[in-house]
């Protein structure tokens, strides 16, 4: 089984994700949104226009996430760095909705969503390190 492809078609997954994520929360006060995903993004936010400037400014991470994404896809074996660190952000981020801020842990199904990313990276970064081992033997 080549790891190869698994890898690349993960980084696009999550790339076109960063990408329509990120540039929508950008695009947000510019009226080129349609209405739905506008009022999609506000109800997220709560209507609060200081939620609203830190979703954008995830918003504008999401993009260098999207574009760096891209690169690692084009320049794959120099990507493995660049995979533990997405694995261990996926980790992280998983952590952050097992444990919410202020109370105790919290399992519940937007936490096992949220472990999903990390257990996928996991497993292909597993695979990618078994297979780059076999391959120097």
């Amino acid at each position: 089984m080549k790891v190869e492809p698994m890898a690349k078609s993960l980084y696009g997954f999550f790339a076109a994700l960063f990408l329509i994520a990120g540039a929508s929360v950008l695009l947000l006060g510019s009226g080129l949104l349609p209405a739905a995903i506008r009022t999609l993004i506000m109800d997220i936010a709560n209507d609060d226009l200081n939620a609203i400037h830190l979703v954008q400014e995830l918003g504008s991470m999401l993009v260098f996430a999207g574009l760096i994404s891209i690169w690692f896809i084009r320049h794959y074996e120099q990507s493995r760095f660049f995979h533990w660190s997405m694995t261990t952000f996926w980790a992280l981020f998983a952590l952050a909705h097992w444990f919410v801020a202020g109370g105790p842990f919290h399992a519940a199904r937007g936490a096992a969503i949220n472990t999903i990313p990390f257990v996928l990276f996991l497993i292909v970064g597993l695979l990618r390190k078994s297979q780059e081992g076999n391959q120097s033997t």
